[in-house]
């Protein structure tokens, strides 16, 4: 009996065994998971320099030339021209002829970068100034009193004062006495020029007798000063100097700062040629209309029609006719032979710079030389 108990129990855990084992084999295995390499991490790429593109340097603006013939001047006629010119103390000179510099002289020791006074023939870039303060509206027109600048006039005995205006003094009508003969020296060595000019006596009444005074141009000067609160120069340079490129201008001044517009502008002779080119082109320039139109027509026209002298008057421009066909031009003149012509008609400009004090009658037959050479072709 104790056999069969045994021989039970050892089958039992055998079958016990068993089916531990096929528990066992019928669980799933777990998957072993799998090594992943890790890609390094990747820096973004720096974007590739594009070289930077060098700005374009801007040239300067320099004539353009041609031949004389090519523009219709005679080349034989200028090489007797050049005759003339070496006859003399001229120092330079250009002649632009349809927009071209077509020829060109400079005496020894001089060139393109050779610096002038203008003398008087600054009075006529001043004129081209107030005709643009008057078309920005800061100076309201030709017809304004001086006493609206200069109020101490005001208080003077003589009423003629209350007169004059700012057509008086671009005429040179404004009837004060003249600063340019015997008062010349004593007024610039004044200790104020603005009021050395005022203190002169009325000697005639404003309006009716031409007498050329830089003094008028001078109170022109301040006048523009005070309307636009800037000086001579700084305005000039905003509104006409850098749009036409002459950079070689500076302007000369009086004790109290106020620029010599009458007496005292320098510049190249290039820089004369591209103001009278510029009046030429009725105040534009390269598509820019730098002075107004409506001014240039004005001032370079007969203002004042003198009974004496080679030339009458505009607004700080001189006005005649040259040539056998009595071609109309106009002029800026500066002593000692400082000279910006203009002949509309043959679209002809000629600029010269000397240090000449004789008779002005050679500049009148140079220029009547030049025109000749024109119609000769």
């Amino acid at each position: 009996m104790k056999r069969l108990l045994s021989a039970l129990l050892a089958a039992l855990l055998c079958l016990s065994l068993a089916a531990c084992n096929r528990s066992e084999e019928s669980q799933p295995e777990e998957p072993t998971p799998q090594q992943t390499q890790e890609e390094p991490e990747q820096t973004p790429a720096e974007p590739e320099e594009v070289p930077a593109e060098e700005p374009e340097v801007e040239q300067p603006w320099t004539w353009p030339t041609d031949t004389p013939e090519n523009q219709g001047i005679s080349q034989s006629a200028l090489e007797s021209i050049h005759s003339t010119i070496d006859s003399f103390p001229l120092l330079s000179s250009m002649i632009i002829k349809n927009g071209y510099l077509v020829d060109t002289y400079f005496k020894e020791g001089y060139d393109e970068t050779s610096m002038f006074v203008l003398n008087s023939a600054s009075k006529s870039v001043t004129s081209a100034l107030i005709g643009i303060a008057i078309d920005q509206g800061h100076i309201e027109s030709v017809d304004v009193p001086i006493s609206n600048y200069f109020p101490q006039v005001l208080q003077k005995e003589d009423p003629a004062w209350q007169q004059i205006t700012i057509h008086h003094l671009l005429t040179h009508t404004s009837g004060i006495q003249t600063t340019d003969e015997a008062l010349w020296e004593q007024w610039r060595n004044a200790d104020n020029w603005v009021d050395y000019i005022l203190a002169q006596p009325i000697v005639a009444t404003p309006g009716e007798v031409f007498s050329y005074s830089t003094g008028n141009t001078h109170l022109l000067s301040a006048i523009l000063e005070q309307a636009t609160g800037m000086t001579l120069y700084d305005y000039g340079k905003q509104y006409l100097f850098d749009p036409v490129g002459m950079d070689s201008v500076r302007i000369d001044t009086d004790p109290q700062g106020i620029g010599d517009g009458g007496n005292g502008i320098w510049m190249t002779t290039s820089d004369m040629a591209k103001f009278g080119q510029l009046f030429l082109n009725e105040g534009q320039w390269e598509g820019q209309q730098v002075v107004p139109a409506s001014w240039v027509e004005e001032s370079t026209s007969l203002q004042y029609q003198r009974n004496t002298g080679s030339a009458d008057y505009g607004y700080q421009w001189w006005v005649r006719t040259f040539g056998a066909q009595d071609y109309d031009a106009f002029f800026a003149q500066g002593h000692a032979g400082q000279y910006i012509f203009v002949v509309p008609q043959l679209q002809l400009v000629v600029a010269f710079t000397s240090d000449y004090t004789g008779a002005t009658s050679i500049y009148w037959q140079l220029v009547n030389d030049i025109v000749a050479a024109c119609d000769a072709v």
